[in-house]
């Protein structure tokens, strides 16, 4: 049987997640006071991230919304999110992988963390030319090179 290395950081990341999908789940049952706003930040590439075109062009990278008063829709389900939001006063309907999540604030309490995003789909074209760039290269290894103590 193979041991394997305990990844913390993953578990504890996992961990806080799922604390947000409970805090949606009470906020779209309306379970939770008026006080509190919710600030969510996620990668917009994130594999499974639903958003109009506009909204995609305007936030290429990362997006930052605020649950507090208007917004609609509110739907939880086992990996995401959904709501819809207004922008310039037009209603927008979003999909938001929890594991695009990158930042959750609750200013009413101060409460504040930052995740570890590490949706490997996120992908740009940029990555995707330095990939191909470096299968054609050959690498070599500096140890190679130094000299060895006796």
């Amino acid at each position: 049987m193979d041991k394997i290395f305990i990844d913390y950081g993953t578990r504890i990341n996992q961990a806080i997640l799922n604390v947000i999908k409970e805090i949606l789940k009470d906020l779209a049952k309306s379970k939770i006071s008026s006080n509190h706003c919710f600030y969510i930040s996620f990668k917009t590439k994130a594999n499974g991230v639903i958003l109009p075109n506009k909204l995609q062009k305007d936030y290429p990278n990362e997006m930052t919304i605020v649950l507090q008063n208007q917004y609609w829709d509110l739907n939880i389900k086992k990996n995401q999110f959904s709501v819809t939001l207004l922008f310039n006063k037009k209603k927008e309907f979003l999909t938001v992988p929890f594991n695009s999540i990158t930042k959750f604030y609750d200013p009413f309490v101060k409460f504040s963390i930052q995740l570890d995003c590490k949706d490997e789909k996120i992908k740009t074209q940029k990555d995707k030319k330095i990939k191909k760039k470096l299968s054609k290269e050959k690498i070599i290894s500096l140890a190679d090179f130094r000299k060895k103590d006796d």
